[in-house]
């Protein structure tokens, strides 16, 4: 499972944010195709149904990705900056 926790990795909360944020636009991406393509599809004219569910979908798209993002980049830890003896007496 790509956001399981290794030994060692603690699960930072922006990392944690982007799988809810995955899972959340997932949710909202079927919802939209069950209920706005699927359900509507005798009620609205296809002229409006159609690019009204694609923009939605391309929009929770991007979310997800933005999500995908954000759960699987590692966290950078600083880098260790050593002084040299010759500075330390100055």
């Amino acid at each position: 499972m790509i956001f399981a926790v290794q030994a060692g990795d603690q699960l930072s909360t922006s990392r944690a944010l982007g799988a809810l944020l995955c899972i959340a636009c997932a949710v909202i991406a079927v919802a939209e195709i069950w209920f706005g393509g699927y359900k509507a599809w005798n009620l609205v004219p296809k002229a409006i149904l159609l690019p009204v569910v694609l923009g939605v979908l391309v929009i929770v798209g991007l979310g997800f990705w933005l999500g995908w993002i954000m759960a699987t980049t590692k966290e950078v830890s600083p880098a260790v900056t050593t002084t040299l003896p010759e500075e330390e007496e100055k």
